[in-house]
């Protein structure tokens, strides 16, 4: 039989012990500065990645960073609680298709990529899963470097890697400013967000 004297000391350490699971809980100002910073870092790296491609093998080599390099840039800037990803109204991958709620708000994106000189951003905290989660998601207009395998006027060779890697490609046809598409975070939990 446990004696009350250790029963209450036990409960005592149970109440003042902050629970290990629980991470402290961010206000949506704060998750929206966290988002903005994830997005700058993943399309730094990528603009990086891509730019050093097509300097050392052409446009077809820049293709193949976007197939390999992206995905695997995206990994390393998502972690336990934040995802990163892109997504388009015409994706080159179909993994990338918008959720419904990711595709409304491209539409409204479509309309007007930029405003006041940056990118059009949009999130909310949403319950439809049943618990919290922050969706943020940010406007990619379409820039010169993006013309020579998502523009009008596409090179032969371009033309053939882009299907050779992306039977379905539905990413051509846009001019610079057009809404390209846009990056995409999340962080789910309900211990992670704070009203």
């Amino acid at each position: 039989m446990i004696k009350p004297a250790i029963t209450t000391a036990i409960l005592c350490t149970l109440l003042t012990t902050p629970a290990l699971a629980q991470p402290p809980a961010q206000s949506t100002d704060e998750m929206v500065v966290e988002a903005r910073s994830l997005v700058k870092a993943f399309g730094s790296s990528l603009k990086q990645a891509l730019q050093a491609a097509i300097k050392e093998g052409g446009l077809t080599n820049g293709i193949g960073v976007c197939n390999t390099v992206a995905p695997e840039i995206a990994a390393s800037n998502s972690n336990r609680e934040w995802t990163i990803s892109r997504t388009s109204l015409r994706v080159r991958n179909p993994d990338n298709k918008p959720t419904e709620w990711q595709e409304l708000q491209l539409q409204a994106m479509d309309r007007q990529p930029v405003k006041n000189g940056k990118p059009v951003e949009v999130w909310q905290v949403s319950e439809a899963s049943g618990q919290p989660e922050f969706r943020y998601m940010s406007a990619i207009p379409t820039q010169k470097l993006c013309l020579g395998c998502h523009g009008k006027s596409i090179d032969p060779q371009v033309k053939a890697r882009v299907k050779e890697l992306y039977p379905e490609d539905r990413a051509t046809g846009f001019s610079e400013g057009d809404l390209r598409g846009a990056f995409v975070v999340t962080r789910a939990g309900s211990a992670s967000v704070a009203e």
